[in-house]
Parts: C-alpha cells; structure tokens; sequence
C-alpha cells in the first residue's frame, strides 16, 4: 500500500534547516503545527498520520455516528497560506525513532530527519481482559475506522451491548439504536459517567437515558463473552446473561507509548515531559492523550490544545510553562447539557470540602458546588446553565464565594441575579450606563461600531468613566475586555476602607469609654464628652468635617467643576471620612446613646460602614471578580446614599435638642 502524499508549498526539507517533525495528526496536532506557523511562517514542517484520512475533530465522532454530522462537518485541516512549508503524510505510520541521529523512519521504511520532534499519538481503546474478547462481533468506539464499521453493522445489528458507561459508551448506545435496535449500558461504576459527575446526576442521566429506550445496568461488569466464532451473548460477574449480537467496548483509553519507549524515552503511563513538554531526550516534545505531565495524564482535548501551545513556544524558543490544566467537561449527551469542573470524583472530594446542591422540581436539572473554606473548587451541573462559563472562571480561579451568593444559588440555582447574567450590549438604548456623565447603552455602542474598542477610548469619545469609574465594569463588558485597570489610588482606597470599617465596627461592637472614677488623675479623657464648650468643639469639628465630606458631590455631579482628577477627590474624600470617625469619638466616647440620639448615631454608622466597603470594592475591581466587584458597589453606594437623606434631619433635630435644653 503506498502512502497517501500531500505537499503544500516550498519542500519541507530545505538544505538549511530540516523540519519541524509532528507525529500525530489528530486536534493535538493540528493545533501544534497552527500555533507554530503562527510564530515562526518560515518554518518547514512535516506531518504524519497513521489513518487514511485527512485530519479530523475525534470529539465529533460520536455525531457522524448518530448521523447528525457528516463527514465534511468534522474535518480539521491544517489553516495555511502558499508561504508556509507544510508536508503532511496519511496512512503513512513511524515506525522508529533515533534521537541521536535526530531521524524517524515510516513504515514503507523511509526516513526523515528533524530539527525538532513532536510526538502528538494520542491513545487507544483500553480492552479489558475478558474470556472471548476477541471474537468476531466485538468492536471498539475511537476513531473513524472504529465509525465505519459499526455505522456498517448497526443496519443488521438487533441487540448491543456497551461496555463503558461514560462518554463515548453513551454516545455509542444512542447511535447504534437507530434502527430500534436493543441497546445495553453496563457499567462497573455506581452511576453513569462517574468520572464527571456525581451520584445524584448519574441517576438523573440514567433516567433520562431509559426514557430514550437505552437499557442501563450499574455495578456489574462483563465477565465473559460466549459464542463460537462471534458473539452470541455476554456473562457479567453477577451471573446475568444477555444475548447480543453485538459488543462495542467503550471502557477507558490507554497512552501510545509504544514508540517512545523502543526509542528509549521515559514514560510511564504515558510520555513523560517537563513543563516546557519536553522528554527527557533534547530536541523530543510530547503533547495529548500521549504525554504524561507531573504523573497525570490528560484524556480530554482541551488540555492538549493548551500542551500543543506551550510547546510551539518552546520549539521556536519562546519561554511558556505547561503548570497542568482544570479538567472541565462541557458536552452533550444524549441531548442533555453536562457540565462539571475542577474536584468533582469521589477520591478528589474529602470530608474537609462542603458541598452545596440545588435541583428543580422537574428534576430536568441539577447543580453541585464543592467549597474549600468558601473558595469555589469543583462544580456538577445536569441540565442547562447560562453560568458555567463565569463559574468555570471561578473553578480556576479558586474563587470565593459570597454568603449572599450562596443563598442565591440554595434558591434559585445560580449564584447570580438574572440582572447580573443579562449582557449589557442587550440592554436598551436608552439605558444609562454611566451615571455622573449620563451616557447611555445607545451612545456607547455607537462609539463601538465607530472604532472604539477599549476602556480608554469610549472614555475619550464619551466622557463614560471619566468621572468616579464605578462603570468600568459594564464598559469592559461591552468592549470584551477581560480585567479592569487599577483605580487611581487604589492602595490609599483599600487601606482607609480597612480602617473605616474597623473603627466603625469598634464603636458598634466595643464597650463604650468609661468615665473617670476619680479627678485625681492627671489624664481624664472623658473631660472631652463632660465639658460643655470641649462637645460643642468636636460637635462642629464632626460637622464641619461631614460638610467637607459632601464637597464631593459638587464634582461628580455638577459637569461645569473640573478642579482635578476626581480620583484624587475620592482619595480625599475618604480620609476626611476616617477623620470623622476621630471626632466622633471624641464627641460621645462611643456611647450609641437613646432614642432620638441612638437613630442619630446607627445611621452615621450605616453611612460610614457603607462608604468603606465602596471604597474597598472600587480599590480591589482589578483584582476581585467583575460580577462581585459590581455586586458590592451597588449596594454599598445605595446604602450610603439611602442613609443621608435622613441625617440631615436628625442631626438638626439634634442640634436643636442640645441648645433648646
């Protein structure tokens, strides 16, 4: 069988440099030889492949089963332009390796020297050790050749059984029911896809999956496949006997390591590499199913594609280290949504995590977060969830998780108001989306389709966050930017927040100053709350000060006033907000006093706390999460806001009080 050649551009095998050599031309590899024409388009590669056909999506395999995709839907072809030195083989399998000549050799018995070598072989189908595995009738459920045949088979095929209740197993059973034909999942597990997902949405599955007529047996394996020549039936440990025609084993995968290892590169239960994807041998990188990272080996895609990028820096020499990857399943199965993220198997999960579940009424979705000390480690979701892709964030991130949140997510499933998931691009027109400019959603998508298409640039065209900020986050949103700018001042924020919301806690929580037990002492700090004319001092200190305080509504709200930054008024609007917090000590010795002066004293307090936690929110916004950072600058501004309008009030009725008595 000679091989099938395809050459594209300038000959891969210039005189000055031999290639680039990738073995492996599944997603991993595609992905490399891409991220490597990115960074260096002169480079010459070479490809090769072990199957017939020209790349393909393996994950989409399972649709060109059921029949839902073609086979023009899952190719994955390398992107190239006539400049880049491409050279890829099919059906042309390595063979060996020689690291110290820096040559593999094909299976037609041709060599090829390279500069660098990528090995990207992926895995194959773990094939259990069971009586008569290998009798006629049994198939296994990986590549496209796998598709064929039982794409082939499930028109004469009357009952199957599917060895392997994850994935690929799930996806094998629905495709092969296509012609009503009887299908059975037997599974070892307690529950179906148990490397993904819990008990609780195992049965949830299960459920749904026997409504779509697929059979299900848990907690039982194969022992034995009976039959002559072909299968007739299969024995499983507990006695059972089912008849079948058909056997697709779909239980696990196992690394390609065979190459490696024949040319003396270190494996174990797959290739090893650094975190650079290097093996042990100069020049060798291993990426996929195929390599081993820090004793893990990775049997999902996107961790390879994160591998295949890493090491098309460390080819070109370019510095990037691979420090492992968040195992998130996103898929569907069976028509079902199933997400799960971080922690989620039984032997990841230990008595010091706490789990919180939420589920409807319907039973049609499920949701499991796993905390360690309230930072968000793992996530199972059964059903539809708009938030998977902010909870990801969260997973990786380890982030924490507010007790409002929490309370959110016990009754409505979501850790988020339904106002916080709306996309701000979908909010009206005429929504305000900065309030001190009153600029409006309209305004700013114009700017947007103009050119504009950062932070910086709508403040220039719009004025939006050109005053407070607080916006920032809702203008990140809509140009797509990521993180947020460090605020002007952030540090002294942070710091006058930490002291505002620790003396104000003070005065609520703490006893009050005692008066002095005798006029002996030479100290007496409590002359400053008995003597008339020292109150009336720090009363109107207290007051002057809360008037200084206000100044800042002058700049924020009337446009014509320009003097400076407002970040730096916000600056000093918050130290002379601590300052107050001193006088009012010296003023009531922290005394909460009664009636009139207990409302007077709680909501100066409200005020203060509420200031506190803004200024902290708007110090921390580059570094805590947009959507609590937004949560906590909503409702610690209405909160401030809300509590002056009565101060006025009371402080005059207060003042009234004092001199009318």
């Amino acid at each position: 069988m000679s091989a099938v050649f395809k050459e594209t551009g300038l000959q891969a095998q210039a005189d000055s440099m031999p290639p680039v050599v990738v073995v492996g031309t599944g997603p991993v590899g595609v992905c490399f030889v891409e991220e490597l024409l990115k960074r260096d388009p002169e480079a010459p590669v070479v490809i090769y492949g072990n199957e017939p056909w020209e790349p393909y999506n393996r994950v989409r395999l399972a649709g060109l089963l059921t029949g839902e995709l073609n086979l023009a839907s899952i190719q994955n072809v390398i992107r190239q332009n006539k400049e880049h030195q491409v050279v890829q083989h099919h059906n042309c399998e390595i063979v060996a390796i020689d690291t110290e000549l820096k040559k593999v050799y094909d299976k037609f018995g041709n060599e090829q020297v390279y500069s660098k070598l990528v090995l990207a072989t992926g895995s194959k189908p773990h094939i259990p050790n069971i009586e008569g595995i290998d009798k006629a009738g049994v198939y296994t459920f990986r590549d496209m050749n796998d598709v064929q045949k039982l794409v082939a088979r499930r028109v004469r095929s009357r009952r199957v059984v599917v060895l392997g209740g994850g994935l690929l197993g799930l996806e094998a059973a629905r495709g092969l029911q296509k012609y009503n034909t009887d299908v059975t999942v037997v599974e070892h597990s307690t529950h179906l896809m148990s490397q993904q997902l819990d008990e609780e949405a195992g049965e949830l599955l299960r459920e749904h999956m026997l409504l779509k007529r697929v059979h299900i047996v848990l907690k039982d394996a194969v022992k034995k496949v009976v039959g002559d020549s072909k299968i007739k039936a299969i024995k499983l440990n507990s006695g059972r006997i089912f008849e079948c025609d058909t056997l697709v084993v779909a239980a696990g995968i196992k690394p390609n390591i065979q190459l490696a290892l024949d040319a003396g590169i270190a494996v174990g239960r797959g290739i090893r590499v650094d975190d650079q994807m290097q093996t042990n041998k100069e020049g060798v990188y291993a990426i996929g199913e195929c390599a081993e990272h820090r004793e893990k080996v990775y049997g999902l895609v996107a961790p390879g594609l994160e591998q295949a990028s890493v090491a098309a820096y460390s080819v070109t020499g370019g510095k990037s280290n691979f420090k492992g990857s968040q195992t998130v399943t996103r898929l569907k199965v069976a028509g079902v949504s199933v997400f799960s993220a971080g922690l989620t198997s039984e032997h990841e999960i230990n008595s010091q995590l706490r789990r919180i579940s939420w589920s409807d009424k319907s039973g049609s979705s499920y949701r499991k977060l796993i905390f360690n000390r309230s930072r968000l480690v793992g996530v199972i979701a059964y059903g539809e969830w708009s938030e998977t892709q902010r909870i990801q964030d969260m997973v990786s991130s380890k982030r924490f998780v507010w007790p409002w949140q929490i309370k959110t997510f016990r009754s409505e499933g979501s850790l988020w108001k339904d106002s916080d998931n709306n996309c701000v691009s979908a909010w009206p027109s005429s929504a305000i989306i900065c309030q001190c400019k009153s600029v409006d959603r309209g305004t700013l998508s114009n700017a947007i389709s103009a050119g504009c298409s950062s932070i910086e640039a709508l403040r220039e065209e719009t004025g939006a966050s050109s005053v407070c900020g607080s916006c920032k986050p809702l203008l990140a949103e809509m140009v797509g930017e990521k993180t947020i700018e460090k605020e002007q001042g952030s540090r002294t924020l942070i710091w006058t927040a930490g002291m505002t919301i620790a003396l104000a806690s003070l005065i609520l929580l703490a006893p009050s100053i005692p008066f002095s037990e005798t006029v002996q002492k030479s100290l007496q700090v409590d002359i400053l709350w008995r003597d008339g004319l020292l109150k009336q001092i720090t009363g109107f200190s207290l007051l002057a000060a809360a008037v200084l305080v206000s100044l800042i509504t002058i700049r924020k709200r009337i446009k014509s006033v320009t003097l400076g930054a407002f970040s730096k008024w916000r600056v000093l609007h918050v130290i002379i907000g601590v300052t107050t917090i001193a006088a009012l000590v010296g003023h009531t010795g922290m005394r909460l006093g009664n009636n009139l002066n207990f409302y007077l004293m709680i909501c100066f307090m409200g005020i203060v706390l509420a200031g506190g936690i803004a200024s902290g929110a708007i110090g921390l916004q580059h570094v805590i999460p947009r959507g609590t950072g937004k949560l906590l600058r909503e409702m610690s501004m209405w909160a401030h806001i809300m509590l002056l309008w009565p101060l006025p009030v009371l402080l005059g009725f207060h003042i009234f009080k004092s001199y009318w008595f």
